[in-house]
């Protein structure tokens, strides 16, 4: 699927399968593809369509509306490119369909900001607010959670919440500041990112104005094989952020070993950073200033100091 490296098109998918709708959007977001709407009813696909000021195409299975209802839609809507899925359809085919056409300009064109870095982790990994926390304290950075977000640990930087859909304009108004976005959990960035849910807008719009991506994993047998399907589904992203991983709560005995190597393995292609299991560095974020300070001379702390001069 070379010949789209390039391919940025405005998507709308009107399937009325849930699951095919997962798939076709999995592969669209691969691609780099623009999916601004999710048509959920004929009557929301119509009323949607009317309003639109620019060309789009329209992915439809035949089950979303009767035959009668669908012709009256592409005849209306002419302007617009419809291409029907079906139950058996080539993913090949489909991509080579759009490729033929002409690439109109993103709806909502995000701009990649220097100053921004947003972190997530695995769905077992714990301390992922714990350590933005702490990288936030590091660089100086403005935290940004998103006004769903779960309750999460309170640290000494200020925490803007911002929901998903104000988040790209909202990010101008900070400047040149130092950023750091709580992504919180997930492991498919493509199926994440194709879900209807407004967590998946949040790590859609954050993944698409960080500079970087910090993913981070429990040192364990489920966090390699989390890391693992992570990186895999992380490649076929286009004008992906810049991958940093890190191994969490890493401990030195023998079985601790064996997950480093693992780990390394894994992500030998991208900058790698352990941090060594330290219930002081989670007590730290609601400490006094003064212990606080005590608590910066420990081989965590160093670790968090690695990862930030990265960052900088």
């Amino acid at each position: 699927m070379s010949e789209v490296s390039e391919l940025k098109l405005n998507l709308i998918t009107a399937i009325s399968s849930s699951d095919q709708e997962e798939i076709v959007a999995s592969l669209l977001y691969s691609q780099g593809c623009n999916i601004i709407y999710r048509a959920i009813t004929l009557d929301g696909l119509t009323k949607f369509l009317s309003e639109l000021k620019t060309l789009v195409s329209v992915l439809y299975s035949k089950e979303f509306g009767s035959q009668a209802e669908l012709t009256k839609l592409i005849k209306v809507f002419k302007q617009h490119n419809f291409i029907e899925i079906d139950d058996r359809f080539d993913p090949l085919s489909l991509i080579s369909n759009l490729a033929g056409i002409t690439r109109p300009a993103l709806l909502q064109q995000l701009v990649r900001l220097d100053n921004l870095v947003t972190v997530i982790g695995s769905p077992d990994s714990p301390g992922i607010s714990t350590i933005t926390n702490h990288l936030a304290i590091e660089l100086s950075a403005s935290l940004i959670t998103s006004n769903h977000h779960n309750l999460r640990p309170l640290g000494l930087s200020k925490v803007n919440q911002i929901s998903a859909s104000e988040l790209g304009k909202t990010l101008e108004k900070f400047g040149k500041d130092q950023l750091i976005i709580d992504g919180g959990s997930t492991t498919s960035l493509t199926k994440m990112l194709a879900d209807r849910r407004v967590n998946a807008q949040w790590l859609s719009q954050s993944i698409n104005c960080s500079r970087y991506l910090v993913y981070i994993v429990k040192s364990g047998e489920n966090g390699m094989t989390y890391l693992s399907e992570f990186i895999s589904d992380f490649n076929n992203l286009i004008n992906a952020p810049m991958l940093i991983c890190v191994l969490n709560q890493q401990r030195f005995d023998r079985y601790g070993q064996v997950i480093q190597k693992r780990f390394n393995d894994l992500a030998s292609s991208y900058p790698m950073f352990a941090l060594p299991y330290d219930i002081g560095a989670i007590r730290a974020m609601n400490s006094p200033q003064s212990k606080f300070k005590f608590w910066r001379n420990s081989a965590f702390s160093n670790q968090i100091a690695k990862i930030g001069n990265h960052l900088k």
